[in-house]
């Protein structure tokens, strides 16, 4: 995959930034970085909701901007953003690791995944997907259930392609979507088309509000005026009323005092969007 043009020591810092982030000096291995990337760096939609209006629509926004949203405003991205870079970070590390495109639903680079060669057996990583993927997924475990609370994730080896994987999310058991990863890699520019699509007025994130937190032992998710919180594999929804009350969860309780959440709500109020009036 290619790397951004710049200097050597330049790059190193912004690396060893990211490093410092996840809350690491040097490499404390494979396991230890997907599970704290995961924690670390919530899945949100506010930065695609508050993306300023001159940034490019088709391109994963850069690594300065990413580490500076995620250590001044408590943000982190969705599947192309975590997953290309955390891929860079690993690329960094001399990890042998490959960006993948997935298919969901029929459309095309719908989704980004890595794909780790590590102690001599191929992995899957996703740390873009809002999935408890705590730890990367050996593709020789397959079939895999992973269980969490209302929600399931089923993975197994896909007939597309003899190296493809398919990641489906159960409700209740019942599917609700999934996803097919497959080789050849891509690199970053790669998906200039599908985010272009993610970016549009109508795309499923420009018109809600997903934010995603994980913690070693709890989940806690916003999904427009819904806390959904899932602890010891058992889940409850708590109704949230007011924009004061949405911001006071995701300062304390999701414990990301300076994410931009208001602002988040208000620019879909501005668009005709309403999260508080969503069933």
């Amino acid at each position: 995959m290619p790397r951004a043009a710049m200097t050597t020591s330049r790059r190193d810092d912004l690396f060893r930034r990211y490093l410092g982030i996840l809350g690491w000096v040097g490499d404390p291995g494979l396991h230890e970085l997907v599970s704290s990337h995961l924690i670390k760096v919530p899945f949100e939609n506010v930065s695609k909701l508050l993306r300023p209006a001159d940034a490019p629509a088709n391109a994963i926004p850069p690594i300065e901007e990413f580490l500076r949203g995620i250590g001044e405003q408590d943000l982190g991205g969705t599947c192309y953003a975590l997953n290309a870079h955390f891929a860079a970070l690993l690329q960094f590390l001399d990890y042998d690791v490959e960006l993948l495109a997935a298919d969901a639903g029929g459309v095309p680079r719908a989704h980004a995944v890595c794909r780790v060669s590590f102690e001599d057996q191929l992995h899957l990583v996703d740390v873009g997907y809002g999935a408890p993927f705590y730890h990367p997924i050996p593709l020789d475990s397959l079939p895999l259930q992973i269980p969490h609370g209302a929600l399931g994730y089923a993975l197994d080896r896909h007939a597309s392609h003899r190296e493809a994987v398919e990641v489906v999310m159960l409700h209740q058991g019942a599917r609700i979507h999934n996803y097919i990863a497959k080789p050849p890699p891509v690199a970053p520019d790669g998906f200039a088309a599908a985010i272009e699509r993610s970016n549009a007025p109508d795309a499923h994130f420009m018109r809600r509000l997903k934010i995603i937190r994980f913690f070693a032992s709890r989940v806690l998710e916003i999904d427009n005026n819904r806390l959904i919180t899932t602890h010891h594999n058992i889940t409850t929804v708590t109704p949230i009323r007011d924009l004061d009350e949405l911001e006071a969860i995701v300062h304390e309780a999701l414990q990301l005092p300076r994410m931009p959440v208001r602002e988040a709500a208000e620019a879909l109020q501005a668009r005709g969007i309403d999260i508080f009036a969503t069933a």
